[in-house]
């Protein structure tokens, strides 16, 4: 997604995020339908909530997560790239070589505590659910425990579940309550909900325009300040500050909304907490031949990929990221938060 088109897209979060509507927006509710496509890699509403049982049932979540997270472990533990590839798909498939071959094929493992399972109440395909796991580093036990949120997916009855994303809780922030029906089910919000402030299919588009443009962008108010919103505007403008004056380079950073599906459970009390993924492309390349051939340090996340330091005449480097944002709803003067992160660089090629 270019500049333009990412641009026109937050201008119409921002319409929506103005006009109140008149409908009601399902705040507080539960049952509500939606799922991810696959087909439009985006989330789209399921159909009717089955009558009985649903679609993914809380026993059968729990079993295929033990299974993955056991599946997950013997793919590190024998450091079998091929398997782990197998277990993920959408952005932890394109994250996963990173994973393994910036540890030389021995990644670290984890012992997982008791899960926390958010599972949607969905009648139709794709099933997906989330989990929020404490995961502890088992040979460092003296690591503090983080919380993983992840998501399995599966698009047909016999394709299995694999891992489709995984972001780590921040250590100062909390899940809010998930609005839960009476047997402990979530509800999925469409991909074009518009009860939150922020419409699911529109938020990578609107991160990634307050990442670039920070508090001058139009953009501004639908996400509080922070290290991962506003921060990351002004690090690439100190970046490409120091670049130019210290390197004789142009730097430039921009962030894009991915094709991977988008995720989005309804909070208690109205909001929604959404599951997505963004791109980071990073680009170093002369102003003059004072710059050609300066030797750059390579950042650590893209030393799997790249061994000289020289850069004649580009160097480009791209992160996929994965974030967790709780968004208020639609009339909410609140703005979205970013509560958990996670990235690895992907791709990186230099000339």
């Amino acid at each position: 997604m270019d500049r333009l088109l990412r641009r026109a897209l937050a201008a119409l979060a921002v319409l929506l995020a103005a006009v109140a509507g008149c409908t009601a927006d399902g705040a507080g509710r539960v049952g509500s339908t939606g799922s991810p496509s696959a087909g439009d890699a985006t989330a789209t509403a399921g159909g009717a909530q089955a009558a009985d049982e649903p679609a993914v049932t809380l026993r059968e979540a729990a079993r295929e997560l033990e299974e993955l997270l056991a599946a997950d472990d013997v793919a590190r533990a024998s450091g079998e790239e091929r398997l782990a590839l197998e277990l993920a798909r959408d952005g932890q498939h394109a994250v996963t070589p990173a994973i393994y071959r910036s540890a030389d094929l021995a990644p670290p493992r984890y012992v997982w505590g008791r899960p926390t399972l958010l599972v949607p109440r969905l009648s139709e395909f794709p099933h997906w659910f989330a989990a929020l796991v404490e995961r502890r580093e088992a040979d460092n036990p003296r690591a503090a425990p983080r919380t993983a949120v992840l998501v399995l997916m599966r698009d047909a009855e016999h394709v299995p579940w694999r891992l489709a994303f995984s972001s780590l809780l921040d250590e100062d922030r909390e899940v809010p309550p998930v609005a839960l029906d009476e047997e402990g089910y979530a509800t999925a919000l469409a991909t074009r909900d518009e009860s939150i402030k922020i419409s699911p299919h529109l938020i990578g588009a609107v991160h990634a325009t307050i990442a670039e443009e920070g508090t001058v962008a139009f953009a501004k108010g639908l996400f509080a300040p922070g290290p991962y919103t506003t921060g990351y505007y002004t690090e690439i403008t100190e970046s490409r500050r120091l670049a130019k004056e210290r390197d004789c380079m142009n730097y430039d950073s921009i962030f894009a909304a991915t094709t991977y599906p988008v995720y989005a459970l309804r909070l208690e009390g109205g909001g929604a907490l959404v599951f997505y993924s963004l791109n980071r492309t990073t680009t170093w390349h002369p102003v003059l031949k004072c710059g050609e051939g300066r030797r750059l340090e390579i950042p650590k996340g893209a030393r799997w990929l790249l061994s000289d330091p020289s850069i004649v005449a580009q160097r480009q480097i791209v992160e996929t990221q994965q974030y967790v944002s709780v968004v208020p709803g639609k009339n909410a003067a609140a703005p979205a938060e970013v509560i958990a992160f996670d990235g690895f660089v992907t791709k990186a090629s230099a000339r």
